[in-house]
């Protein structure tokens, strides 16, 4: 099976940014960098990791509601 693989635009809809804060966030160590480099100015992000990288997320903003609610 394929690994599939996704552009920056891709990758921006999945996670509702833009490039330019992507790409801050990457500076950052905050967002996955690219998995895939097919030439010095193309890249691509695996959807598994962009995947992990949502769901962990999302489930980070849960543990600080709920932390947020119970205090």
């Amino acid at each position: 099976m394929t690994e599939n693989l996704l552009t920056i635009v891709q990758v921006c809809e999945r996670v509702s940014m833009s490039s330019s804060h992507v790409r801050k966030r990457i500076k950052l160590g905050k967002f996955p960098a690219a998995t895939h480099r097919l030439s010095t100015r193309m890249v691509r992000w695996s959807e598994s990791s962009i995947n992990e990288w949502i769901e962990k997320t999302h489930e980070q903003k849960k543990h600080q509601t709920v932390e947020y609610k119970t205090e």
